[in-house]
């Protein structure tokens, strides 16, 4: 992938992204209603280290060090909770706050030619600037529309669903992540009963992404769009 202006995509999206998170932050409490379930507050923590990983990431392709790995990569999800959970809201939206900003600077630091580097790491995929589960600019799809879903919000899901969609076609040309955003809006509709308007997100995705017919057959999604 040859990405023009790579770094100023990114950052464009960074700064939309937590325009979005801000969502989020609103309802970002201590509560904990149902202690089986992830809070808003879970959320904000979990892409606040998500964001510092990935920044940590960009430095160590950009100076030639070692990346940090992980490998497995739900136990730490399960760490990062816990070590969160009794931690005070507001210190928690900071954090997330500042994971912004040393993710921004991060990505500052490296040129474009930085950022289409190869990288060893499976969470960024086979590109820092972009893969099948991208998580250098740290935009997981997967936060807003699980939070949304698990409140039983289907228009709001739709919305972030949209939103990640609209985000994929500004900022990137590689197809596999266009087919990503398409595939899981129609997959979103789909289950809700809309076949109809499903169709033309699901064929797009297929077009991008070919073997995206096989998750259509089974019914399945992608883990990360």
């Amino acid at each position: 992938m040859a990405e023009k202006d790579l770094k100023k995509k990114l950052l464009q999206t960074l700064v939309a992204s937590q325009d979005r998170e801000s969502e989020l932050d609103k309802l970002g409490d201590d509560l904990r209603p149902d202690p089986e379930r992830w809070t808003a507050k879970d959320h904000l923590a979990h892409l606040a280290h998500w964001r510092r990983y990935a920044a940590q990431v960009l430095t160590a392709v950009r100076t030639g060090t070692t990346a940090p790995h992980v490998d497995d990569e739900d136990a730490l999800n399960a760490e990062v909770q816990a070590a969160n959970r009794d931690r005070p809201a507001e210190a928690v939206k900071e954090d997330a706050r500042a994971s912004y900003a040393e993710l921004a600077r991060a990505v500052d630091d490296c040129s474009d030619e930085d950022l289409l580097k190869t990288t060893t790491w499976t969470g960024i995929g086979r590109r820092v600037g972009g893969g099948p589960r991208q998580r250098a600019p740290a935009f997981r799809r997967a936060t807003w529309v699980f939070w949304y879903e698990a409140q039983g919000d289907d228009k709001a899901a739709e919305q972030a669903h949209l939103w990640t969609l609209e985000v994929h076609e500004a900022a990137f040309t590689e197809p596999k992540r266009r087919a990503f955003g398409a595939y899981n809006l129609g997959w979103l509709l789909r289950q809700a009963g809309r076949a109809q308007e499903a169709v033309p997100y699901l064929k797009r995705s297929f077009e991008l992404q070919p073997d995206l017919k096989e998750w259509a057959r089974t019914g399945q999604r992608p883990r990360q769009g």
